[in-house]
């Protein structure tokens, strides 16, 4: 067995340093300091070192995100608060279970979209909320697009929405920095419209169940979940309607283990 390279292990210090420094600044909980290790090391084990930054780029970004013209989200009563295992469930639950899966089956690819749209709909989710709560005043509920005020759960705004793609291209751009052997526009056209598909997603379950059935962390899951489903919906579609169809099982996209 060789051992752990220098990629792998100064990866593994600066995940463990930044999940610390979260700690320790009261951005998160025990309870959640926990949770992050475990979905880090999950990461780990299955999708490999690589795909980790993908769940390290959400976490560095969520919270520095947060911090926008924070003053202003406390006097409109939204300001986000101190992050448990429930947040990290919501955000990275279903990015978990497309890892896990993408081991269980002897490292299909195709799940691998799956893991990316599950985050970039995470990362779009945080990104229009955080954004679009302080630059809308008057924000329309997805379903019928009447005004609500700012904060309500299915509300959307066109900043809100602008800040979506944002968030979702620069999760789905971080794989163009890996190894593969695949058509990295494809990656990346494919993660930032899942999540945006997985936002809005996020946005009518809040406008529609939450509350009534399910809390904001079960509607951030779903929306999640939702997303990476997104993607390998799309990557399907493409795959069997497209001239030139582009097959993940021949370039296959490596765990980076």
């Amino acid at each position: 067995m060789q051992p752990p390279d220098f990629f792998f292990l100064s990866t593994v210090i600066f995940a463990i340093v930044i999940i610390l420094y979260a700690y320790q600044k009261k951005k998160i909980d025990i309870s959640a300091l926990l949770a992050s290790g475990a979905v880090g090391t999950v990461a780990l084990l299955t999708v490999g070192v690589d795909w980790l930054y993908l769940i390290l780029a959400f976490f560095i970004m969520g919270n520095l995100i947060t911090k926008y013209k924070y003053g202003a989200k406390e006097n409109l009563g939204v300001e986000e608060g101190i992050r448990t295992f429930r947040n990290v469930f919501g955000n990275g639950g279903a990015a978990t279970i497309f890892a896990i899966f993408y081991l269980l089956t002897d490292k299909n690819p195709v799940l691998l979209l799956g893991f990316i749209g599950a985050m970039a709909t995470a990362t779009a989710d945080t990104f229009a909320t955080e954004i679009g709560q302080v630059h809308e005043r008057e924000p329309r509920l997805i379903i019928n697009l009447r005004k609500t005020k700012v904060g309500t759960s299915g509300a959307v705004s066109l900043p809100g929405s602008i800040a979506a793609l944002i968030g979702a291209g620069i999760i789905s751009s971080i794989p163009l920095l890996f190894s593969i052997n695949l058509d990295k526009i494809l990656i990346f056209s494919i993660g930032t419209i899942s999540g945006f598909i997985g936002c809005n997603i996020d946005s009518l379950i809040g406008a529609t169940i939450e509350r009534k059935r399910v809390d904001k962390h079960m509607t951030n899951f779903l929306g999640t979940l939702s997303g990476g489903i997104s993607a390998i919906l799309l990557y399907t579609c493409l795959l069997y309607t497209s001239p030139s169809p582009r097959d993940l099982s021949t370039s296959r996209m490596p765990s980076s283990a």
